[in-house]
């Protein structure tokens, strides 16, 4: 309903399931799992539009990682 996993704001746990998603999104089985729980997709895309986080992966620094 809010589009966050729990409570109506950006919690901690949104954030550390975007960077799980993020981190591993080209791994077959996440892509798999994604396609099938639209909700994880939603908080993912939610999060990655969040105007701070936004701006911050826009100017981060390129890592190895």
């Amino acid at each position: 309903k809010s589009g966050y996993f729990m409570g109506s704001s950006l919690s901690l746990f949104d954030i550390q399931l975007y960077n799980l998603i993020h981190f591993f999104d080209d791994q077959e089985s996440v892509q798999k799992a994604l396609a099938d729980c639209s909700n994880l997709k939603a908080i993912h895309d939610k999060v990655e539009q969040t105007p701070a986080i936004k701006k911050w992966l826009a100017e981060r620094p390129e890592t190895m990682f």
